[in-house]
């Protein structure tokens, strides 16, 4: 029986296989550690201090509504920042929850009537608020980014926390509270705050905006209903004042937790992990952009790679990447490899703000980028070879057609008239002249068979480099032709456009389809042999069937070596079925253009 150990590596390993094959099991199975455990004593402690604060309702009756109702607040800010932390480990706005938990069961400890609970409070009175600020300036990154976010943050914690300080000394010393210009310039903060959140949404682009949305929204609402509420109700309904607050706050790691639902705020995966996928499972194409963007917790990052020779970042396809990133959101992190420089992850600094993070996580996956850099170069030069090819057989076939119309129009002309000349030489001499007469006759005429002969020959010959039906009459015309003379019954269906051929794939097409009848009458002693030529989207179809005897593969002889080397050329594909004594079907596939 396998030790404990023993089990839990090979559970690890299990799930570390899985996210080789392009499953997204590796990140449902992030391995404990002390995160883990952190969170759990989070967990295990606000348990202990709602139970806590719920046990001394009996004995506070007076505040046992305000106690029951800090205590349900508390514990929906603690697990919707227990749930953020655990999704995306590097982020901010997981501990940021966590510590508007505190900062509000810390608000809450008036409640229970106990002196120095009572100054404990008095010193967290309004921190909750300044928590809110902070956290609807950061989100989604977890960090404060820009000037004026920064100020009003700052100022949201002196406003709150730093003023009840000072009104807590002042209160020891029988001084005036400073409790208007407190409400005075909370006023200011989250007025700001609404208007810089409104301000994002409205700029922010479409794909960003949902990610925003849901907190942004509540998040401008509550801002301005908490410093509302004391206003609208100090005179009708003071005792509301604290419960309206409450509701508010409430609410955001409601809409927060709206949002993770809606895809919002995806989960990450610690760097540990991606290193154990990388370890055991490698990294695949397009697997390290995905594992990437799982990591980071953005679906709009993305890698390129940097090509020596072009000196140029390119894609996977090794497409050049235009240098100009879009959107002034938009950042860019190199990777290198013992300092040479194979590629770069550009990411949205909104959701990861921290470049230290992007880097740690290409650094990590530095030897898969450089691979994939040398598979998009590999990419790029077989695509500048598949080119060449097709324009070596383009030449070729061009070069073929300029020699059959040079042979046709020029040297045949020239051995007919040679002919007509002879035979007229022929038609000098009159009928009973001499034996010197017939001799000369019988020399021209002679001269007109052999004239015959080399013209047949030629004729030959130009068929073989270009048949005349197919340069004259096209593609279909031409099979049609060679069917014909196929010596045994044969039939043709075609259904093409042929103006959408290039000249490549038509005689390429040709030569395929001769080869393969022939091939069936000569080898296979076909009794019948059936063509067929059709299109599918950009592709041209060839199918040539036959009864045959079977059996024909590649490499028994030249003729179907020779059909897939030109076939392999215009990046087309052959598919052979052929089992023996059971005829022989031979498809092809070919680029229209």
């Amino acid at each position: 029986m396998e030790s404990a150990p023993t089990n839990r590596a090979a559970i690890r390993q299990t799930a570390v296989r899985r996210t080789a094959t392009g499953q997204t099991a590796w990140v449902r199975r992030w391995q404990s550690g002390p995160l883990d455990r952190a969170l759990v004593v989070i967990v295990v402690l606000g348990a202990l201090v709602g139970v806590i604060e719920l046990a001394a309702v009996p004995s506070h009756p007076a505040t046992a509504d305000a106690l029951v109702a800090f205590c349900l607040v508390f514990w929906i800010w603690l697990a919707t920042g227990v749930l953020a932390w655990w999704r995306r480990p590097s982020n901010g706005t997981g501990p940021l929850i966590v510590w508007g938990a505190i900062a509000l069961c810390l608000g809450g400890l008036n409640n229970m009537s106990w002196p120095v609970l009572g100054t404990v409070s008095a010193l967290f009175a309004t921190t909750i608020f300044a928590v809110t600020v902070h956290l609807l300036h950061a989100f989604p990154s977890g960090r404060v980014q820009g000037r004026l976010s920064r100020g009003v943050v700052v100022a949201g914690y002196i406003v709150a926390t730093g003023l009840d300080v000072v009104g807590v000394v002042l209160e020891a010393i029988g001084a005036p509270n400073v409790d208007a210009l407190q409400a005075l310039l909370g006023l200011a903060v989250m007025v700001t705050t609404a208007v810089v959140l409104a301000r994002r949404l409205t700029a922010t682009d479409r794909r960003h905006r949902r990610v925003l949305l849901p907190l942004s929204l509540y998040g401008i609402i509550a801002v301005l209903g908490v410093v509302i509420a004391p206003r609208v109700l100090a005179e009708t309904a003071p005792s509301l004042i604290g419960i309206v607050q409450l509701v508010l706050l409430a609410g955001l790691p409601i809409a927060f937790a709206l949002g993770i639902r809606a895809g919002a705020f995806t989960r990450t995966t610690a760097l540990e992990a991606l290193s154990a996928w990388l370890a055991v499972g490698g990294a695949t194409r397009p697997a390290v952009e995905r594992a990437l963007r799982t990591t980071l917790g953005d679906d709009a990052l993305t890698v390129v790679y940097w090509s020596a020779e072009r000196e140029v970042f390119v894609d996977a396809a090794g497409a050049t990447v235009i240098e100009q990133l879009p959107g002034r959101h938009r950042a860019r992190v190199p990777v290198r490899v013992g300092g040479r420089l194979v590629g770069a992850i550009d990411y949205d600094s909104r959701i990861t703000d921290d470049p230290r993070i992007v880097a740690r996580a290409g650094d990590v996956l530095a030897i898969a980028i450089d691979r994939e850099r040398l598979i998009a170069e590999l990419t790029v030069s077989n695509d500048e070879l598949m080119q060449s090819r097709r324009r070596i057989i383009e030449a070729a076939y061009g070069e073929r057609t300029r020699i059959a119309r040079d042979l046709h129009d020029g040297l045949q002309v020239q051995l007919v008239l040679l002919a007509i000349e002879a035979q007229a030489i022929a038609g000098l001499a009159p009928r009973g002249a001499n034996v010197v007469g017939a001799d000369v006759v019988a020399a021209a005429e002679h001269l007109r068979s052999g004239i015959d002969a080399a013209a047949a020959e030629l004729r030959r010959l130009v068929h073989n480099v270009m048949p005349a039906p197919l340069r004259e009459r096209g593609l279909v015309a031409a099979v049609e032709e060679l069917v014909d003379r196929l010596e045994v019954p044969a039939a043709l269906d075609a259904d093409i456009d042929e103006s959408q051929l290039s000249s490549a794939t038509v005689h390429t097409a040709y030569f395929v389809v001769a080869e393969l009848v022939t091939n069936a009458v000569k080898h296979a002693e076909a009794r019948s042999v059936r063509v067929r030529i059709g299109r599918s989207g950009g592709r041209l179809l060839l199918v040539v069937e036959d009864d045959g005897v079977g059996g024909a593969r590649v490499g028994a002889g030249a003729g179907l070596r020779g059909v897939e080397d030109r076939v392999e050329a215009l990046q087309g594909a052959v598919e052979i079925v052929s089992p023996r004594r059971g005829g022989t079907r031979v498809g092809v596939e070919l680029p229209c253009v």
